[in-house]
């Protein structure tokens, strides 16, 4: 069995989001057109996709699927409203994919947020700091995308370095500056990769 490369999506599904909808929507679809762009390029590549919505609760779209089944989202599956459950969408990603990974396997988070976390009943900022310095230490990326006037809170709450925290703005240049991270980092992953086979 080859090594996987998990990518986890942890995506703002809360009522302030809904301005950005649109854009979430697209930015969201554009980024599997980019996997899969990438897995032609390099067909031994082996991604697999989670993308976990949260508002007041967490929803798992889906969880490690192959990206070439993905569908893409429409307005039906992605309904902003409620509050910002950040924390519990963080934790229970964690716990999946801990599962779900294997020895060898690269695993990169991409969290995005567009306000602060005020809904979670099961994580505490001191668990995803616990969960995110254990990320570092199994070699895992993390990305946390965020309003640039929140940086400071997230990364003295959450105990965040300064190379996860991305600081973006709430429009489409924004959600474009997200997508060129992730696709540098999962382009990245997959040339490790291919440098681990030959």
């Amino acid at each position: 069995m080859k090594n996987a490369i998990h990518y986890i999506l942890i995506l703002d599904q809360s009522g302030s989001m809904s301005d950005l909808k649109k854009e979430v929507i697209l930015s969201f679809n554009e980024q599997v057109d980019m996997i899969l762009k990438l897995k032609k390029e390099e067909p031994e590549s082996n991604i697999k996709l989670t993308l976990c919505a949260f508002n007041d609760s967490v929803d798992f779209k889906f969880i490690d699927q192959n990206v070439d089944l993905i569908k893409k989202l429409t307005d039906a599956d992605y309904q902003p409203d409620c509050c910002t459950a950040l924390y519990d969408a963080i934790g229970a990603s964690f716990v999946k994919i801990t599962e779900l990974s294997e020895p060898g396997d690269q695993v990169f988070f991409a969290i995005f947020t567009d306000g602060l976390e005020n809904a979670s009943k099961h994580y505490r900022a001191e668990d995803i700091k616990f969960k995110l310095n254990q990320a570092e230490k199994n070699g895992w990326d993390v990305k946390f995308f965020c309003r640039y006037e929140d940086k400071l809170i997230y990364q003295s709450r959450l105990n965040l370095s300064e190379k996860y925290l991305v600081g973006i703005t709430l429009d489409k240049v924004g959600l474009e500056v997200m997508d060129d991270e992730i696709r540098y980092s999962l382009s990245e992953m997959v040339h490790k990769q291919k440098k681990q086979k030959q």
